[in-house]
Protein backbone atom coordinates (compact mmCIF):
# COMPACT_ATOMS: atom_id res chain seq x y z
CA UNK A 1 0.00 0.00 0.00
CA UNK A 2 1.24 3.34 -0.99
CA UNK A 3 1.50 6.31 1.51
CA UNK A 4 -0.80 9.39 1.32
CA UNK A 5 1.41 12.98 1.73
CA UNK A 6 0.83 14.31 5.05
CA UNK A 7 0.08 10.80 6.69
CA UNK A 8 1.66 8.72 8.81
CA UNK A 9 1.73 4.89 8.14
CA UNK A 10 1.31 3.07 11.37
CA UNK A 11 -0.28 -0.13 12.71
CA UNK A 12 -3.40 1.19 12.63
CA UNK A 13 -3.44 1.77 8.97
CA UNK A 14 -2.07 -1.75 8.19
CA UNK A 15 -4.67 -3.49 10.18
CA UNK A 16 -7.60 -1.63 8.78
CA UNK A 17 -6.26 -2.65 5.24
CA UNK A 18 -6.06 -6.27 6.46
CA UNK A 19 -9.50 -6.36 8.34
CA UNK A 20 -10.94 -4.44 4.90
CA UNK A 21 -9.73 -7.20 2.66
CA UNK A 22 -10.91 -9.72 4.98
CA UNK A 23 -14.20 -8.44 5.11
CA UNK A 24 -15.00 -7.48 1.83
CA UNK A 25 -13.26 -10.87 -0.16
CA UNK A 26 -13.16 -13.01 2.67
CA UNK A 27 -10.14 -15.47 4.41
CA UNK A 28 -8.71 -16.50 1.72
CA UNK A 29 -7.82 -12.92 0.48
CA UNK A 30 -6.08 -11.63 4.19
CA UNK A 31 -2.52 -10.62 3.26
CA UNK A 32 0.22 -11.70 5.61
CA UNK A 33 1.51 -8.58 6.08
CA UNK A 34 0.75 -5.07 5.01
CA UNK A 35 3.97 -2.70 4.04
CA UNK A 36 3.03 0.97 3.64
CA UNK A 37 5.21 2.42 1.12
CA UNK A 38 6.21 5.81 -0.27
CA UNK A 39 6.05 4.97 -4.00
CA UNK A 40 5.46 2.22 -6.33
CA UNK A 41 7.55 1.44 -8.76
CA UNK A 42 6.15 2.64 -12.28
CA UNK A 43 7.29 2.63 -15.82
CA UNK A 44 7.31 6.05 -17.37
CA UNK A 45 3.93 5.46 -18.76
CA UNK A 46 2.28 5.06 -15.30
CA UNK A 47 2.14 0.93 -15.08
CA UNK A 48 3.29 -0.58 -11.67
CA UNK A 49 6.15 -2.95 -12.07
CA UNK A 50 4.71 -6.49 -10.63
CA UNK A 51 7.90 -8.57 -11.16
CA UNK A 52 9.42 -6.33 -9.25
CA UNK A 53 7.55 -6.24 -6.13
CA UNK A 54 7.22 -9.82 -6.87
CA UNK A 55 10.84 -10.00 -6.42
CA UNK A 56 11.27 -8.19 -3.85
CA UNK A 57 8.54 -9.71 -1.64
CA UNK A 58 10.10 -13.02 -2.59
CA UNK A 59 13.67 -11.66 -1.13
CA UNK A 60 14.75 -12.29 -4.78
CA UNK A 61 17.09 -9.77 -7.08
CA UNK A 62 14.33 -6.96 -8.97
CA UNK A 63 16.46 -7.01 -11.75
CA UNK A 64 16.65 -4.72 -14.15
CA UNK A 65 15.27 -1.49 -13.00
CA UNK A 66 16.42 0.89 -15.50
CA UNK A 67 13.03 1.74 -17.68
CA UNK A 68 11.52 2.50 -13.98
CA UNK A 69 10.42 6.26 -13.52
CA UNK A 70 11.63 6.24 -9.83
CA UNK A 71 14.34 3.27 -9.55
CA UNK A 72 15.01 4.61 -5.79
CA UNK A 73 11.64 3.29 -4.39
CA UNK A 74 13.29 -0.25 -5.46
CA UNK A 75 15.57 0.24 -2.76
CA UNK A 76 13.51 1.79 -0.41
CA UNK A 77 10.27 -0.89 -0.69
CA UNK A 78 13.35 -3.67 -0.21
CA UNK A 79 14.35 -2.03 3.11
CA UNK A 80 10.88 -1.71 4.35
CA UNK A 81 9.88 -5.46 3.49
CA UNK A 82 12.84 -6.95 5.78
Amino acid sequence: MRSSPGVEPTREIAQEVSDTVFARIGAIAKPYRVVIVPGMPKTWSGKIMRRVLAAISNGQDPGDVSTLANPEVVDIITQLVR
